[in-house]
């Protein structure tokens, strides 16, 4: 399989780990973009990559003389009928001759820019494309499969924290409204 670099439609992201990688079961890290895509926008991104997948387990059906197991895709559809894709880039490792490595996925915006998220948390609900690599492996307990390498995110419509009112599904009302004073601080003693 060639490392050419694929770009998805846009769709959403879901618990995108791209401020800080995800570390729960790699204390390494892992960067983490999944994709929401609605299922006419997923259908051939799905084709293409069960084409690799069956692509792959041919290859090492040939090369083990026997017909392998073929893993999991890296995508699965979601209750409302959408796919959800899994992209997922190590963070960091150390090679054979003991040297450490880095790597993080390129963040771009909408007009192509590259930026950096400082302060700016890419929450769940961000609109957005990915771009990936398809990586093929052989695992004889799982079968033939491919992954999908994270190379860069393009946020068209980024999502941060700081939920408003609206966003719980409450409206403006009639009734109490706090007064939001602001606090004079005052010096403690000492603290001259």
């Amino acid at each position: 399989m060639t490392t050419t670099n694929v770009t998805t439609p846009k769709g959403v992201l879901v618990y995108p780990h791209l401020n800080k990688a995800d570390t729960k079961f790699d204390t390494q890290g892992v960067w983490r973009a999944n994709l929401r895509l609605t299922a006419e926008d997923a259908q051939s991104l799905k084709q293409s990559i069960d084409d690799a997948i069956e692509a792959n387990a041919d290859e090492y059906t040939k090369s083990k003389g026997k017909k392998v197991k073929i893993a999991n895709p890296p995508y699965q559809e979601d209750e409302d009928g959408n796919y959800v894709f899994t992209f997922k880039l190590k963070a960091s490792g150390t090679r054979p001759n003991g040297e450490r490595w880095e790597q993080k996925p390129i963040l771009y915006d909408a007009k192509g820019n590259v930026f950096q998220a400082n302060g700016k948390t890419i929450w769940g609900g961000t609109k957005a494309k990915v771009a990936f690599q398809m990586s093929p492996y052989f695992v004889s307990s799982i079968g033939a499969g491919v992954s999908l390498r994270l190379k860069a995110v393009q946020i068209i419509e980024l999502v941060t924290g700081g939920a408003d009112a609206s966003s719980y599904g409450f409206q403006e009302e009639e009734g109490f409204v706090a007064e939001n004073e602001t606090k004079e601080e005052t010096p403690e003693e000492g603290d001259f």
